[in-house]
């Protein structure tokens, strides 16, 4: 217990006595705040309130049980965290109430991942970008280092992804990006590739010339991106980015040689490259499991679940009535994300079905579930879930090892 007193009153320390490091606070503090304008663009009242079905994460199936608020305690609760989050970003602001910036940006975290663990719908890469920069600034010594690290893996690992015609192509686009058309859409999109993969190491580069110039790239990325994105993933992406400017402007000063040459000279802290290490095998869980990854989602809960395909689909259960006849149910949710074809959430449409009708709040006997998905830039579906007699088999999802039901050829 000491050990870690002690090691929270470091890292604190650190955020104290660095106004870089003290300002960034309050852009992590501000990463909640636009959650919460995003939550209520949404609507995530309507649908994670203890009177709604819910659409549990693998990690927590049994979600319902968590439910307990109505949409108007839902709705209150959301304005607390709001509020929450401003406090935490004014207390940033003063260097002798860090500690209790420090203790209110756990706790907001920890506000904020109770609400997501309501309902999987609530899952967006723009909140694996989040936790994972806020966990380097609140506990990973050498936070300046760390962080600036960490967002060029975020990229990097992201660009990755974008290796394959679905997104080159820009058939993966949710909507048209302005101002290109045509083959533009095509060279924007293979530029993405080369920011993400190698213009984004320019951020670490000791030479002002080369980080500016890979910086206001990003800014310009981003900025463009808010039409097809909507306005999280700039705004969220422009808060973890204060992290290069801030470095670069306030004292102490990087060494002459720059980050990028001390990392690859082996002349970071360890912390550094542990922090580097754990979120890059992480991205490496889903090339373990068999299947298109895009349309099967196993191994992607661990991993960015960034913007680099798009996959269209129909989803239904075949309920079979005591009388022999069958009664066809549409599964599909209006979601336009990039779960929308998750055989998690048609596999938990079929399991509430189940329980409805163990509640009697339906009569059938049983009912067979079925999955078929595309990437977009594909020409046939696939079939994904094929399997009969749901509700007896009491199929489970393993979030940990393939799931057999989920069909990979």
């Amino acid at each position: 217990m000491r050990s870690a007193i002690r090691f929270l009153r470091s890292q604190i320390a650190e955020i104290e006595r660095d106004d870089a490091l003290r300002w960034y606070g309050v852009a992590m503090a501000f990463l909640h705040v636009v959650t919460y304008l995003f939550w209520v663009d949404q609507r995530i009242v309507a649908f994670v309130n203890a009177q709604a079905e819910p659409i549990c994460w693998p990690l927590v199936p049994a979600c319902e049980r968590l439910r307990v608020l109505s949409a108007p305690g839902v709705a209150l609760l959301l304005r607390a965290y709001f509020a929450a989050a401003i406090g935490v970003g004014l207390l940033f602001a003063c260097r002798r109430l860090v500690p209790w910036a420090y203790a209110g940006l756990v706790l907001v975290n920890a506000l904020k991942l109770a609400i997501m663990l309501l309902d999987y719908r609530l899952r967006m890469n723009q909140h694996y970008m989040g936790f994972f920069a806020t966990f380097a600034y609140l506990f990973v010594p050498a936070k300046r280092d760390a962080l600036r690290v960490l967002v060029t893996l975020f990229y990097f690992w992201a660009g990755t992804l974008k290796l394959n015609w679905e997104w080159i192509s820009g058939a993966g686009l949710y909507r048209p990006m302005w101002p290109f058309s045509g083959g533009g859409v095509v060279a924007a999109c293979a530029y993405v590739i080369v920011l993400e993969l190698g213009v984004a190491w320019g951020l670490l580069a000791g030479r002002a010339w080369i980080f500016w110039a890979a910086f206001a790239q990003f800014l310009v990325f981003h900025a463009l991106s808010w039409q097809v994105v909507g306005f999280f993933y700039p705004l969220l992406m422009f808060a973890i980015l204060a992290i290069f400017p801030l470095s670069r402007l306030v004292p102490p000063r990087d060494p002459p040689e720059g980050l990028l040459t001390a990392l690859c000279r082996g002349r970071e802290v360890w912390p550094v490259y542990a922090l580097a290490a754990l979120f890059s095998l992480l991205q490496l869980i889903p090339y373990a499991f068999p299947g298109d990854r895009t349309l099967t989602g196993q191994g992607r809960l661990y991993a960015l679940h960034m913007f680099d395909a798009r996959a269209t689909c129909t989803g239904w259960a075949d309920l079979h009535n005591a009388d022999g006849t069958t009664t066809r149910r549409d599964l599909k949710l209006p979601l336009d994300t990039r779960i929308a074809c998750d055989p998690i959430v048609y596999f938990n449409r079929a399991r509430n079905l189940c329980r409805q009708r163990n509640a009697g709040r339906h009569a059938f006997q049983d009912l067979d579930l079925f999955l078929s998905a595309r990437r977009s830039s594909d020409g046939a579906m696939k079939r994904v879930i094929d399997t009969k007699g749901f509700c007896a088999k009491g199929e489970r999802y393993d979030p940990f090892r393939h799931n057999a039901w989920i069909l990979t050829e």
